[in-house]
């Protein structure tokens, strides 16, 4: 019988985080599981073995307790590297290779509104992802994520999203990325809303009207249908079971009177912010293939987390570039969402669930991601983000005060690897992290007959000065392939539990 089988009683899943994750090199200190649910950062600049030494000790310690984990791959070369650790860990039937060649597909529209579980259908998880995506696209194309006047247009394009997926399902047609373009594309206008009206009018009036009139209008409506899926479908929803319910009333009352009634300037803006986030969806490429339809059960969320699968989503941004950025924008809002909704008491030999992203500032979603972070410990998700400076995330933090919200972020990643760096911000936020101490003084002096003086006094000096992380080992040949970093985590204390930080080393 298994450690939960038949046992009626709820386990302590706080003891169950006390087991140890693993044992920091060089040191007597140990990381449990309830350690790595506070997030993990990992800095370092390039070549510094960050990756290569101190990922690979984490990840491969995920992989031997049996975490399910989600991997999202930056570079071409990162599906190999993780395809080794797994078989080297003897997980290999637990792997799940997502991309553009596994066949596998997403349609994260379908799995939002279908999936199982309280809050299935709900709109807003759905129009989620989709400004997420807006979000990332802004990012990637310009360093920001926006200012005033760009968050007026966020939200009429949020209304215009969350609008065009109620109209779909209220007619009972499939939500997909194609039919909401198709809505948009062929919505009315302020003329077409006063034609659409006055041939509904006529076509359907019990007054006495001219037959040949009234047959025309009916002809020409229909046509009008045949040609616009737009129409098309605002006839289903007039003629179907929900009219006259509130719902309906408002999805109708924001095509026909608002949206149709609102300035061209206005209305080409906002469609062409919509424009921008499908479009990509609508060519040949890797989200029209594997993320506009279709749904397969093994990347459900959920299955990933209760089968603790390891689930690899390969499309790497210098391959796909900004399709990439949306197709991990994408599973990883789903993915965070699933988790938010796991239920742990229901869950048999629960065990936390690894989210590693290397190249973090390639994935990083401004709002999500802090948003997320402050309540992963609740939800047994341990966050490793690896990225090689903290520069790196001012820049995709928008305009908006980016250095505060970065350091939001930062502040809820409580375990912290600082490997070899150049970079002055990251040096110097690392040692005031660490903080600084009082130390002797000794100074000397000659007075006028020559005579000596010494002194001493007590001084407030950085423990680690800045300058300390550019001497750190870097691996490789020269190195012995010893990668140096130093550790620090709020609460643990380390050489003989007197030092709040450790320099320990890795093995590349």
């Amino acid at each position: 019988m298994g450690l939960f089988g038949r046992n009626k009683e709820h386990p302590n899943l706080e003891k169950i985080l006390d087991q140890e994750l693993y044992r920091v090199p060089t040191t007597d200190t140990s990381i449990s599981w309830a350690d790595c649910l506070e997030g993990t950062l990992i800095t370092g600049a390039t070549g510094s073995g960050k990756t290569s030494a101190i990922g690979k000790y984490i990840g491969q310690a995920m992989l031997k307790k049996g975490f399910g984990m989600v991997i999202f791959c930056a570079k071409k070369e990162e599906r190999e590297r993780w395809d080794a650790y797994i078989e080297d860990c003897g997980r290999t039937e637990d792997k799940i290779v997502f991309n553009k060649s596994s066949g596998f597909k997403f349609n994260f529209l379908k799995y939002e509104l279908e999936r199982a579980g309280d809050g299935s259908g709900d709109v807003l998880n759905a129009l989620n992802i989709l400004m997420n995506l807006n979000e990332q696209s802004r990012i990637y194309q310009s360093g920001n994520s926006g200012n005033k006047d760009e968050r007026f247009w966020d939200e009429s394009l949020r209304r215009l999203i969350s609008r065009t997926i109620a109209l779909l399902r209220l007619a009972g047609e499939e939500v997909s990325i194609y039919n909401m373009r198709k809505i948009v594309v062929n919505c009315f206008r302020d003329e077409d809303a006063k034609r659409y009206f006055n041939l509904t009018k006529l076509a359907f009036s019990n007054e006495q009207i001219d037959k040949r009139v009234k047959d025309q209008a009916f002809q020409d409506l229909t046509e009008w249908k045949a040609s616009s899926y737009f129409v098309e479908v605002i006839d289903m929803i007039i003629s179907g079971p929900y009219y006259g319910s509130e719902e309906t009333d408002i999805i109708l009352d924001y095509w026909l009177k608002e949206f149709a009634n609102i300035s061209e300037k206005t209305t080409s803006i906002i469609i062409e912010s919509f424009m921008g986030c499908v479009e990509a969806f609508i060519g040949n490429g890797i989200l029209k293939e594997q993320f506009s339809q279709g749904l397969n059960k093994e990347l459900a969320p959920e299955s990933i987390i209760k089968g603790k699968k390891i689930l690899i989503v390969d499309f790497p941004v210098k391959e796909f570039g900004l399709s990439a950025i949306y197709a991990a924008t994408i599973y990883k809002t789903a993915f965070q969402n699933a988790c938010e909704r796991r239920n742990l008491t229901a869950e048999v030999d629960p065990k936390p669930i690894g989210l590693f992203i290397d190249e973090y500032q390639s994935f990083c979603n401004p709002v999500s991601d802090s948003l997320f972070q402050a309540t992963a410990r609740s939800s047994w998700v341990a966050c490793v983000y690896i990225t090689q400076n903290i520069n790196n995330l001012f820049f995709v933090m928008g305009d908006s005060q980016p250095q505060a919200r970065a350091y939001s972020l930062l502040g809820n990643l409580n375990l912290k690897y600082f490997a070899n760096n150049a970079d002055i911000t990251t040096n110097e936020w690392a040692s005031n992290l660490v903080g600084k101490h009082w130390i002797d003084v000794y100074s000397s002096s000659y007075g006028k007959d020559d005579d000596l003086t010494k002194s001493k006094s007590m001084q407030f000096h950085y423990k680690v000065t800045p300058d300390h992380f550019t001497t750190l080992k870097t691996g490789r040949k020269e190195n012995n392939n010893k990668v140096q970093a130093l550790v620090f985590k709020p609460g643990k204390l380390w050489d003989d539990k007197d030092s709040n930080f450790a320099i320990v080393e890795f093995k590349q």
